[in-house]
């Protein structure tokens, strides 16, 4: 038995204008989706901008740290040199 017997018939009119109702609710939330994704994309923006200054200041405090490093075991050597009357 198939199913459109007990189903009510529709005009062609109707039918577009379901479609049409259909089509515009897609094409809304389509829209809305859309924003939504804008949306955190900026945030994500932020967020990144933000931990890339982060890194910056860590990358500077790295570098610093390693000058100081290499000051030292220069210095140290210099001593141990000096000690040992290599210089």
């Amino acid at each position: 038995m198939k199913s459109e017997k007990h189903e009510a018939r529709m005009s062609n009119d109707a039918r577009i204008a379901v479609l049409e109702t259909t089509i515009l609710n897609i094409n809304t939330t389509l829209i809305d989706i859309k924003n939504d994704i804008k949306q955190m994309d900026k945030k994500f923006e932020a967020k990144f901008d933000k931990f890339e200054a982060k890194l910056d200041k860590l990358q500077d405090r790295l570098w610093s740290g390693f000058l100081w490093l290499i000051g030292m075991m220069i210095g140290l050597a210099g001593l141990i040199a000096r000690t040992q009357h290599w210089i």
